[in-house]
């Protein structure tokens, strides 16, 4: 019996990202100022981290 895989595929991590570019993109426009300080940079970090998820993965290809 095959395992299905836990590494998400491209595809998926591309649509992760579209999604977190928008969550960035909402976080900017924030009006108040402490929640957009928390939310901006996680926003940012997430954006980075799949963007780092698949240039590794386009690497192995």
């Amino acid at each position: 019996m095959n395992a299905p895989s836990i590494i998400p595929s491209l595809d998926d991590l591309r649509s992760s990202l579209e999604l977190a570019e928008r969550a960035e993109a909402c976080a900017d426009m924030i009006d108040d100022f402490q929640r957009r300080a928390v939310e901006l940079p996680a926003a940012k970090r997430r954006v980075t981290e799949l963007r780092d998820q698949i240039s590794r993965l386009e690497e192995t290809f």
